[in-house]
This record gives C-alpha cells, structure tokens and sequence, in this order.
C-alpha cells in the first residue's frame, strides 16, 4: 500500500504542488527577517506572519518534513523505473504494430535483410529479436536519461540538507601587518547545536583546519565622473530649467569605484602558503574555503589645531571648537581612469561633512593628504589613514553535490530534450515489410529518418 502510494506520480504531483504553495510563500514574505523590523517597515498580514511563522517558511517543520516525503517518492520511483527498466520488453504482437500510428508499410521489393543492412550501416543497434520481428536501436535510452535526472534530484535534495545542517557564514577584517584566522570548523552549525542538545560533546575550534591569512594590499580602482554644481537657490533652478542659466561644473572630479580588489597571502591547514587576490563578483576559493570581498573600513587622523585625533569613516564626530557634529566620508585614493582614456594616480583625499538636523549632510571641505586647511577660523589638516578589507567567507560542504546533481539534471534534460533516440522494429506480414518507428528528442524524425534509409513509404 506505502509502496504503490509512494511510487505513484499523483503522489508526486501533490507533494510539489504544497512546496510549490510554500516556495510563494518564501517569495512573498522575507525569508529570515525578524519580526518586529517587519513590522517597523509595514509588513502586512501580522497576525498570519506571526501565526504560521512565515518569515521561516524554509526552516519549518513542515517544509523538511514535505521535502522528506518527495525525497522518499523519488527514490521508489527511482527502484521502481530501475525494476521496469530491466523487465521492459522491446517487442510487440505484429497485430498491434499494425494499428500503431507510427508504422509505416515500405513500398517495392525491399526485403527484411536489406531493411536489417540499411540500418547496420546508419549506426542502429540489434537490441531485440524474434522470429517474427527484429528491434534495432540508436542514441541514450529515454528510459536512462529520465532515470538520471531523478537521480539528480535526490543529490540535489540531499545537498541542501548537508549545506542546512553545516554551512556556515561569518567575516574577518584584514588590517594591515596583522594575521588573522579562519576556520572551516564553526561549533555553532546546526548539527553541532542539535549535539549540544542531545548532550553530545562538541569542541569548540578544530586546528587542523584553520587558515591563516595576511593582507598585502588593498586598492580601490575608480573611474572619472562629471561633478556637476546644481544651484541650492530654487531662482537659479527655475533659471537652469527655463534656459537661461547653464549648469556648471565643479572644479573637483567626482570619482566613482570600478572595483575594490584585495591582495593577500593565505597558508593552508598543511602549510601550504598561497598568493591570491579577490574582488567584488570575482570570490577566492581553495579547499573548501570561499572568499567574497565584501566591504572595507577606513580609520583617519586628523590633527586639529596642533592635535591628533583619530575618527572612523561614516561614524559622527565632534569638531571643537566648532559647533555641530561632523562626518567623514571614505578616503579616496589609487588608480583613476579618466574619460579621455588616461590614468594617473588619485592622491588622497576625503571628504569632511557637517551633519544638519534635516536632510543629508552637507560637504564643508574636501581635505588633501597633508594640506592644511582653515576652517572657520579651525587649522584642519588630514594627516593619515589605515585602510582594512573586509571579507565574508563561506564554509559549505553540501555545495559540491548540489553542483553534481544539477549537473546530472542538465545533462538529462538537455539530451533528453535536443539529442535524438530511434527504436525501429521490423517486421514483415503478408509479404510486405512494416517498419515501426519510436522516437524522442527535438532532433528525432521518424520521416527524416526514412528519407535517409532510402525508403519509400506507403502509410498502413
């Protein structure tokens, strides 16, 4: 009874219809969120969201468990079209074959030998015979492809879990001169804190798959923009939008980033030291490492009026004796491409705002690496910066049989559908010959396949 349940495709059609149902779901409602910034930021439907839980569709019991059963229907279908496979029989009773729609009756004198002959030389197969009829086969069974592509499905499943109950994420800021370590061993993944649970022992770091890493370099390449000075006054706006006023140009030249790149020196868990780099869209990846650039931090020193201070990028600060709070935006320097296709070195620069009680912050200065500048009446001077790069990386052992099953599926789907199978029985009655043609795949024609072969055909 389980069995015949399970192996039908009624039972698999229903279980991907309710995943269906919580794939939109997932969709809809932001998957991981918590629930009081979803209500902040006007989340609808509360009560629901609350209820079932629909910010953690993906994790509930009841996707897991409706991921176990379709799991389950694809293997018995996997044993079940295995059994079938190896009991399937090529041949059919001659009377039946005589009905079938895709039998074509040959005209002339052609024989059964030269019918056999032709397809011998065209690359068909003898699969099956008997004494009345003869099955020759060309190209990968459809029966095998479908076969695969299940297969892969199942690995594919399988993965997720591996990548649910190990993946895991975390980030490492790189400072220059300093070492720091990175471990593909996490105690927090799930199936350590399910161990913790079940009163398990689990260790807290694992040497022996630590990595150590370095920072060499960090570098922001940027591309030339136009700074173009739009007038504050709403006069000289109407003026600009009317045609009487043209809009200038700031003497400044606006940068924008190309790309960020971090080079660096990583010794693996054997010893083995490497030179890498990585990029934004362009991740590192080694042993079951991978590192994404993420990000970078900047840390600037002023001197004040004859005194050092230290601020942090983005992060608000007081500017005594001047009133107000202040910000500094991130320091601009390395490679610039300019629009008439040059380059040249950006010397550094950044950006002093002064943060007002309503809108965005407005710029006070542009400060030059070692240029003093006078600011009301306040010597600024923009002494020095550190820079770090800040990266994610990502442990996942799961990703490796994900990437095995799609390949599985898209292999079978792909030969499946554009490659081409024949399965040709002849057979001959009432001293005509009948040949009975099967076929799947875009590139497959039982009529070209005729034309070719040489036959001329009579439909019966």
């Amino acid at each position: 009874m389980i069995y015949r349940i399970f192996s039908s495709i009624k039972t698999s059609v229903w279980l991907l219809s309710a995943m269906t149902v919580l794939y939109v779901l997932g969709t809809v409602f932001p998957q991981g969120a918590e629930l009081d910034d979803y209500i902040k930021q006007g989340g609808r439907f509360v009560t629901a969201v609350r209820l079932f839980d629909l910010l953690n569709i993906f994790k509930s019991p009841l996707f897991i468990l409706l991921t176990l059963l379709l799991s389950l229907n694809l293997l018995i279908c996997i044993f079940d079209r295995y059994r079938r496979m190896r009991k399937r029989a090529e041949l059919m009773p001659v009377q039946a074959m005589l009905k079938a729609g895709n039998t074509f009756k040959l005209d002339g004198e052609i024989s059964v030998e030269e019918v056999e002959d032709r397809l011998l030389r065209s690359g068909f197969k003898l699969i099956d015979s008997s004494e009345t009829v003869r099955v020759f086969g060309k190209g990968v069974s459809y029966w095998w492809l479908s076969w695969a592509y299940h297969i892969g499905m199942v690995l594919a499943i399988t993965g997720c879990f591996v990548t649910f109950f190990t993946a895991f994420e975390d980030e490492v800021t790189l400072w220059p001169e300093k070492q720091e370590r990175i471990s593909l061993y996490s105690p927090d993944t799930r199936i350590n804190r399910l161990k913790k649970r079940l009163g398990m022992r689990v260790k807290d770091k694992d040497p022996s798959k630590e990595f150590i890493i370095k920072l060499k370099e960090f570098r922001t390449d940027y591309y030339q923009m136009l700074n173009i000075d739009y007038p504050k006054e709403a006069l000289s706006r109407i003026s600009i939008a009317l045609g009487y006023e043209r809009i200038g140009l700031k003497k400044e030249k606006k940068l924008y980033p190309k790309h960020y790149v971090t080079s660096f020196t990583i010794r693996t868990p054997e010893g083995k030291e490497i030179e890498a780099e990585t990029r934004v869209n362009k991740p590192f990846r080694t042993k079951g490492l991978t590192l994404y650039q993420m990000g970078f931090d900047q840390r600037v020193t002023l001197v004040v009026n004859g005194k050092k201070r230290e601020v942090e990028i983005y992060k608000p600060f007081e500017l005594n004796p001047l009133e107000g709070r202040y910000l500094l935006k991130s320091v601009e320097h390395g490679r610039v491409y300019r629009k008439d296709g040059s380059s040249d070195e950006q010397p550094p620069r950044v950006g002093l705002f002064r943060i007002k009680k309503q809108g965005k912050p407005e710029e006070v200065k542009l400060l030059y690496k070692d240029r003093p500048e006078d600011i009301s009446g306040v010597t600024i001077v923009f002494k020095d910066f550190k820079e770090a790069s800040l990266l994610s990386y990502r442990v996942d052992p799961g990703v490796w049989i994900i990437g095995l099953a799609a390949l599985f599926v898209f292999i079978g789907l792909s030969v499946r559908v554009y490659g081409w199978w024949y399965r040709v029985r002849v057979f001959q009655s009432h001293s005509r010959v009948y040949v009975n043609i099967s076929t799947r795949g875009l590139l497959a024609n039982k009529e070209k396949l005729l034309f070719r072969l040489g036959f001329a055909k009579e439909r019966g």
